[in-house]
């Protein structure tokens, strides 16, 4: 749910709760049940508001930060995390900071910045108490693994002779590590060996490319294998990714069209594979389209440059091979030199991927926004850049909508003017051009002459985002635009209901109160539906804050007739009681 209201009353309701006097532990417990359902910023807000001062506790403050630190390198907020620990105090306690420095020194490998880890890792390890430190055997194993990202295979196997002189570690990421440095350096008989017992699925799967690698498999065996345990992964995106990525180096040798089957399998998974044995994009997987559609254009006896018959065969192919329309359609979007050839392609190309389905989303993101093909948005296809403006903005992010959204001012090929203009205001007004979107805004909703429910309740969206951004007078001239077309009735009481909502946050209580009455009994004076019970309760706090007691009181108590739930019966007569006694003082 991105409902911007919904998780405002769900903070207000968890901070609440912070505020009995429950120790940092359940406190922080409370917060790890938040983040792993899924919300880690609402987490980061709550953290702010319970974590204390530095100076006020500094023992509870540093449990805090290590959940920061945890919540942001797990949902992979590497540049967030690196100004929070760039920005600690140098007088902190040595064990912390060295927690801290590992954490950055990870974020910088996870953003390919593996020279600058590698310096940070050096200041570390040749630091005074280095060898006492707990983190000093996983500063050690890092300097391998940039190393192996940076394909400095020397190096990293120097590196891990050293450590095994040292250690006699035999834990699993230290066996793994060893295994994925012996593999980088061809020593396939000795992974083999290494991992021989083991029977981890990141051992069995290390094992199985290093058996490829020695001959011990044929191409199309390891796609058998492969395949047989994907059929058998249940919700491990990590394991599925790594699997999919041995499927793909099979196909190489056996078909075009299975290694764009098993890179778009791969692509459209948001994993990390760990192992990092080999690099697969979208670069490659356009590479094979190109080869899978040259393919069927020779099987087929197409001409290079007959590009009119390509694009039939794709047609032809949508239905029962999707695989081959979206390969052919590929190649027509880049290769075609007919601009109307480029443009029902790329349309095409839309209508083989489902964009409900997660997976196709994250294809779609890897394609055009991960992929050299297109370097900057200008490349992109006007009907693609549509779409990827659509799924930024659902996902909030409004720096890849305005960069998309940036110089593209012609209307896409079979697309509604209301939903181009729509997208425009919406990107402008998010990105933080008020003016420009409230223009665009205005022109939408002057032209919008025959309204439906979908509709309107897209323009909603763009309102309910102006009063979140606390331009709420603009909110209120646009709900009147609103409020004078021919609208659901539905919709009319609700945006009387929003509209209250944007006079009391400029603090007209009397107005605000007035709009939720009007919204409460839209359908009827005595209406006392769910509806009509939130708008009289909010009625009732904004006549309180008005000043006006009594009437406050009366609809609280109007309430209370109806309401038969004992905790809101409870909530009720808390308020009409702070209601009585603020009387009394004054």
């Amino acid at each position: 749910m991105n409902d911007p209201k919904f998780f405002a009353i769900l903070l207000a309701l968890i901070c609440a709760s912070f505020s009995i006097q429950i120790n940092a532990n359940q406190q922080l417990d409370s917060l790890k049940v938040i983040s792993s359902a899924g919300a880690p910023f609402l987490t980061l807000k709550m953290l702010d508001q319970a974590q204390p001062g530095i100076d006020e506790d500094l023992y509870e403050w540093i449990l805090w930060e290590q959940e920061r630190y945890q919540i942001l390198n797990e949902w992979k907020q590497w540049n967030v995390l690196l100004v929070r620990i760039e920005g600690l105090p140098k007088d902190l306690p040595q064990q912390f900071l060295q927690q801290a420095a590992t954490y950055q020194i990870r974020a910088y490998i996870a953003l390919g910045q593996n020279r600058t880890a590698r310096k940070l890792l050096r200041k570390q390890l040749w630091s005074v108490d280095a060898a006492s430190s707990s983190e000093y055997k996983s500063w050690r194993q890092l300097v391998i693994e940039t190393y192996l990202n940076e394909r400095l295979i020397d190096d990293a196997r120097v590196s891990m002779l050293r450590f095994q002189q040292d250690f006699e570690a035999q834990d699993t990421d230290w066996i793994l590590l060893r295994a994925r440095v012996l593999m980088q350096t061809e020593r396939y008989e000795e992974t083999i060996a290494l991992l021989s017992s083991r029977l981890d699925w990141q051992s069995l799967f290390m094992k199985l490319l290093a058996e490829f690698r020695n001959h011990q498999h044929d191409a199309q065996t390891l796609w058998d294998l492969a395949k047989k345990r994907i059929d058998s992964i249940k919700d491990d995106p990590e394991q599925l990714a790594s699997y999919w990525s041995i499927a793909a180096i099979a196909a190489q040798s056996i078909s075009p069209e299975k290694e764009v089957i098993a890179l778009e399998a791969r692509l459209g998974l948001d994993a990390t594979d760990k192992i990092n044995l080999y690099k697969i994009d979208a670069d490659q997987l356009w590479q094979a389209y190109f080869s899978y559609a040259e393919l069927v254009g020779n099987r087929s006896e197409l001409l290079v440059g007959d590009d009119q018959s390509w694009l039939d065969l794709a047609r032809n192919a949508l239905k029962n091979s999707p695989v081959k329309a979206r390969s052919l359609l590929a190649y027509l979007m880049i290769e075609s030199k007919q601009v109307e050839i480029r443009q029902q392609a790329a349309v095409l190309f839309l209508k083989t991927l489902d964009l409900q389905q997660e997976s196709k989303k994250i294809l779609f993101d890897q394609l055009f926004n991960q992929s050299k093909q297109f370097a900057d948005a200008q490349s992109i296809p006007v009907e693609i850049r549509f779409q990827l403006v659509d799924l930024a903005l659902k996902q909030a992010n409004i720096i890849e909508a305005t960069r998309l959204m940036s110089g593209l001012d012609s209307i896409p090929q079979d697309a509604r003017e209301f939903d181009w203009i729509l997208r425009q205001a919406r990107v402008l007004l998010l990105g933080g051009k008020l003016k420009q979107g409230d223009q665009k805004l205005d022109e939408l909703i002057t032209r919008y002459a025959e309204p439906n429910k979908q509709d309107t309740d897209h323009v909603l969206q763009i309102l309910f985002d102006l009063q979140t951004l606390k331009a709420d007078e603009l909110a209120i001239r646009h709900f009147r635009q609103l409020m004078n077309l021919a609208i659901e009735p539905i919709q009319r009481r609700e945006i009387l209901f929003w509209m209250a909502d944007s006079f009391k946050a400029l603090k007209q209580y009397e107005r605000a109160a007035l709009l939720y009455l009007q919204s409460a009994m839209f359908s009827g004076a005595e209406s006392m539906d769910p509806w009509a019970q939130t708008a009289r309760f909010s009625a009732a706090e904004s006549l309180q804050k008005a000043g006006l007691v009594d009437d406050a009181r009366r609809v609280y108590q109007s309430l209370l007739d109806i309401t038969k739930e004992p905790a809101r019966r409870s909530v009720l007569r808390h308020n009409i009681q702070q209601l009585w006694l603020t009387q009394s003082v004054e």
